[in-house]
Formats: structure tokens, sequence, C-alpha cells
């Protein structure tokens, strides 16, 4: 009797296990449809998680500085720029010239594990925010 009841209790558990997996499956899907459809509308290419976007104004000009993190290749208004990259203690340095102005990407461990890597943007010293 023990043997039959414990069947079906395991029977049971499995059924329960397949549809809350099932559940699980179509929420993602409906979650990635979501998220599909947003990028579509919004227009973001499909690889900036591989880029790294400053834009700010340079002598009343507006500049977009983009970081390729694969590649580690600088582009300024979309013309590509000459870099000498050097790898430190704490990270990597790419530096390279806009005109007149000196400019550096410096990459370091962020204060967290949560934070990854950390590319901050400077020119001639000053920090261009995010």
């Amino acid at each position: 009797m023990s043997v039959i009841l414990t069947a079906c209790r395991n029977s049971r558990q499995r059924a329960i296990e397949r549809a809350l997996k099932k559940k699980a499956e179509k929420k993602k899907e409906k979650r990635q449809a979501k998220l599909a459809g947003l990028i579509d509308q919004l227009g973001v290419p499909d690889d900036t998680s591989s880029l790294k976007v400053w834009t700010f104004l340079l002598n009343g000009k507006p500049n977009s500085v983009v970081f390729h993190l694969d590649t580690l290749d600088v582009s300024n208004n979309g013309d590509d720029v000459e870099t000498q990259s050097e790898f430190t203690e704490s990270g990597s340095k790419t530096n390279f010239w806009l005109g007149q102005h000196h400019a550096q990407i410096v990459t370091q461990a962020g204060a967290s594990r949560r934070d990854g890597l950390v590319h901050t943007l400077t020119i001639d010293g000053n920090v261009v925010p995010e």
C-alpha cells in the first residue's frame, strides 16, 4: 500500500514540477518578446553591450567618442582614432588625441564585483560624464 501511495505522490510532484517549468518558460518568452519590441522601438543596435559611448561638447562642437570594448578601438564622430594602449596595475589606459586635446580612457575594476569594469574618459585631465 505504501508503495502505491509513494508512486502517486512522486507522480503528482513530477506533474507539479513540469507545470512550474512550463510556466517559467512562458514567462521568459514573454519577457524576451517585450524586450525585443522595446529594442526595435528605440532603434538600439544589437551590439551596444560591447560599446561605451560618451557624448559631449568640445570647443562648442558636439562630439561622440565610442570605445569598442571587445577590440579596444576608439572612434570620434564615426572616424577611427589612432590609440596607444598600456596596461597598469589597476587596469588599462588608452591614450589618443582629439584635435589639440589629449584624451584617455582608463579601465579599472569597479568598487564591487557587481560593478564589473568601469571605463572613464578624461580630456586634458577633466572627467567626461557618461
